[in-house]
């Protein structure tokens, strides 16, 4: 946690480095996108099983 509140005072800053930030923003991009294929993902395994099942 303590961690975290770094990051933030970091962020906080004015003088925090423009690129520092940007490659923070693919970050986050990148894992809310890789949540969103492993929910996806999940979706299509249940329906396989579901599919398997009735079979």
């Amino acid at each position: 946690m303590n961690f975290i509140k770094r990051i933030g005072k970091i962020l906080s800053e004015r003088d925090t480095n423009p690129k520092f930030i940007n490659s923070l923003k693919k970050v986050r991009e990148a894992d809310q996108l890789a949540e969103s294929i492993n929910k996806r993902l999940n979706e299509l395994e249940k329906r396989t099983r579901q599919q398997t099942v009735n079979l």
